[in-house]
């Protein structure tokens, strides 16, 4: 990143998210006196035991402009005494999923971890999951395709290259017939599997917004909420990795509010260019 803020001297330097890159970024911008702006500022855990955590402050607090989500990450900046040059703009995972759910792209067979094709049913449910601690060992993943072989319908599971050996293996072990291995999936097929879903089961904090976006309820195998947001009305419901516990969450029902849309009106992409087209160095 040094290499090539040096050699193409940019006005300004444009930061997504809380990825280790997005760290990288900010930090070498700042020393080069490059100023940052950063898309998704504002998001906070409130535990710095979380590594994406430390990244968002720290990006935010060496950022000239700061793009947030939602009213909540917003806030979460003037609290942080950071607020000038904040500006709620809505979430751009919106703008793509609004953009990309109205193509005519469908997904009708998937390769699965042996790389044979495999057809998508008509009815399904929908399951990620990478996060370490649910997937660091055999117990919590095994609590979780249990409770997801359980379900009336087949599970589509895309596997993480970090737990494709352990999942195979549970699945095996245990006679888990109701779940579908495949192999990843790209944003194309991510987004028309989530809109076709029946219900979702994920720790992915982008998968979840994404099921708010789709109006699919959601259960979120995690012990921090990543979008307060989508916790209404049954919308999206925390879960510890326990058989008993998703299986009680899933069997809820959800509310939708149409009028209800924290998330803005899936321009935020414009928003952040006429912010930018505003700003003077």
């Amino acid at each position: 990143i040094e290499k090539v803020l040096i050699s193409e001297k940019p006005d300004a330097l444009l930061i997504y998210g809380d990825t280790n890159s997005t760290l990288a970024g900010s930090l070498v911008a700042s020393k080069l006196h490059i100023p940052i702006f950063h898309i998704e500022a504002g998001n906070r855990l409130g535990e710095l035991y979380n590594p994406e955590e430390i990244n968002r402050i720290v990006a935010d607090h060496l950022s000239e402009l700061k793009f947030a989500a939602t009213d909540i990450a917003y806030n979460n900046l003037v609290k942080e005494n950071i607020g000038k040059g904040s500006y709620v703009v809505g979430n751009i995972m919106y703008d793509a999923f609004m953009e990309y759910t109205n193509t005519n792209y469908i997904v009708d067979k998937l390769l699965d971890i042996d790389n044979n094709y495999i057809k998508v049913p008509k009815d399904y449910y929908y399951m990620t999951c990478h996060r370490e601690e649910n997937t660091r060992d055999d117990k919590p993943l095994t609590e979780i395709l249990s409770a997801m072989n359980d379900l009336d319908l087949i599970t589509i599971y895309p596997v993480h290259p970090r737990n494709r050996e352990r999942a195979k293996r549970i699945c095996e072990k245990n006679s888990f017939k109701n779940i579908f291995l495949v192999n990843p999936v790209g944003y194309l097929e991510s987004v028309n599997l989530t809109k076709k879903a029946k219900k979702i089961v994920t720790d992915s904090g982008g998968l979840q917004c994404e099921a708010f976006f789709a109006k699919v309820q959601c259960v979120t195998i995690y012990d921090k909420v990543c979008w307060p947001e989508t916790m209404v009305n049954n919308r999206n419901q925390l879960a510890k990795a326990d058989k008993k516990e998703i299986l009680e969450k899933l069997s809820s029902e959800q509310k939708i509010d149409s009028a209800y849309m924290p998330f803005g009106d899936g321009h935020a992409a414009e928003k952040i260019v006429k912010y930018i087209n505003k700003w003077e160095k």
